[in-house]
């Protein structure tokens, strides 16, 4: 062999070559610590994602606020007026006074657990709703049925008395 000769040179100790080709357990370093790499900034698109959320609300606003009357709420206050009502442990009696030429209204008597409806005429109306519970708090209402809501014109709470 010569003296020239890779494999007659080779030193595994010093990393040497053999025919021009890396030895298998090449050495490439201690990684640099975990200190002195930048972490990842999680937080930075916060500022665009709220500025799209901000966005999506102020548009909801103004198209409520512009088209209001499509969704509900003619803009009309009707003076409806629950004159009286007497309760007992499981009715309620009303009295409500509708101005002329109101259309659609109903009065309701609910609470958590029921609902009743009636529907209203312009004038003097009087009714009873029958079977209530007793000892219950219930909410006598006059409203009108617009578009995808209600329009609620008059409201009073009530409590049913206990049951001897």
């Amino acid at each position: 062999m010569l003296n020239g000769s890779p494999t007659k040179n080779y030193d595994p100790a010093r990393g040497s070559t053999k025919n021009g080709a890396a030895t298998k357990n090449g050495f490439a370093g201690n990684p640099a610590p975990k200190e002195f790499h930048s972490d990842p900034d999680n937080y930075g698109n916060t500022h665009g994602a709220a500025k799209a959320v901000m966005t999506v609300l102020a548009a909801s606003l103004v198209a409520v606020l512009l088209f209001g009357g499509a969704l509900g709420g003619t803009g009309v206050d009707l003076d409806v007026k629950i004159s009286s009502t007497v309760v007992s442990f499981d009715m309620v009696s009303y009295t409500i006074v509708v101005p002329d030429g109101a259309q659609g209204l109903k009065v309701a008597v609910y609470n958590s657990l029921s609902r009743q409806e009636r529907a209203l005429s312009p004038g003097e109306n009087k009714g009873t709703f029958n079977g209530l519970g007793a000892d219950r708090t219930y909410t006598v209402e006059v409203f009108k049925k617009e578009g995808l809501g209600e329009t609620v014109y008059a409201s009073k709470k009530i409590h049913t008395k206990e049951a001897a």
